[in-house]
């Protein structure tokens, strides 16, 4: 069974929005129980357990799930937090309170960036919620980029995982022949750094990294054990490899 809540605006016509229930969660996950104001269900696959949290909210649905960590009073917290409204074209992140995890914020995307409950033809409003680390995603995210970076970046269900920022790469090394052209390709930090070690002494290579602020900076290795790293298309400071590792992971994560 479905809930149909009308709203009316304005003067303008009344709106039914379609809410999902107990009952409909019952035929996806055979067993609901009630938490925190959140329906909670799971999926046991081979090597996990998935949790599920629902939160009704006002105008839409909030799906908050984990990976093998069953903690419906921190779900809960995530889906308060949501903004009343959220867009259905793009994802929005909001800042959630300090929490065991260490998140410090959560991003909410709406039905078409997610496969939550596919089976479901009334999920038109459903937005899936996860917890992260403000540094691994922009908001700007793309259905395609969304899904490629929590496929292959972000283990978005782990809520144990290490901070995996989001990084665009341009760049090229001739000696390696490895490369990226202008639009960049989203890597995970370990490849960043690895191609930072490819590019030691390769004078005619370079790299251009994009942060999740959409910050820009450029390393290059004019010799063996020497780089030179690039802020705001001008600066220029002359390190060894340590210094722009170091220098690399504040400018990704912070």
């Amino acid at each position: 069974m479905l809930t149909k809540v009308p709203t009316a605006i304005m003067g303008f016509p009344t709106v039914q929005i379609t809410m999902i229930t107990r009952d409909e969660l019952l035929r996806e996950f055979g067993e609901v129980g009630q938490a925190h104001g959140c329906y909670v269900g799971k999926y046991v696959v081979a090597t996990y357990t998935l949790y599920c949290c629902l939160r009704n909210a006002d105008g839409h649905d909030l799906a908050i799930t984990s990976k093998d960590i069953h903690d419906p009073q921190f779900a809960s917290s995530v889906g308060l937090s949501a903004p009343s409204h959220l867009s259905h074209d793009r994802p929005t992140i909001f800042a959630i309170p300090p929490n065991i995890y260490g998140f410090t914020h959560a991003i909410a995307v709406p039905s078409t960036y997610h496969g939550l409950l596919n089976r479901s033809a009334n999920r038109t409003d459903l937005f899936l919620c996860l917890p992260i680390f403000q540094c691994e995603f922009s908001g700007n995210e793309s259905e395609e980029d969304f899904k490629w970076s929590t496929h292959h970046i972000v283990d978005v269900n782990n809520w144990r995982r290490i901070r995996q920022p989001k990084i665009s790469l341009y760049f090229d090394n001739p000696r390696t022949g490895g490369g990226a052209d202008k639009d960049g390709a989203i890597v995970s930090l370990e490849t960043l750094m690895a191609e930072i070690e490819n590019l030691n002494g390769v004078s005619d290579g370079f790299i251009e990294i994009t942060n999740y602020r959409d910050e820009v900076i450029e390393v290059l290795s004019p010799e063996e054990g020497r780089y030179v790293l690039i802020q705001n298309r001008q600066h220029e400071e002359l390190m060894e490899r340590a210094g722009v590792v170091a220098a690399v992971e504040t400018f990704t994560t912070g």
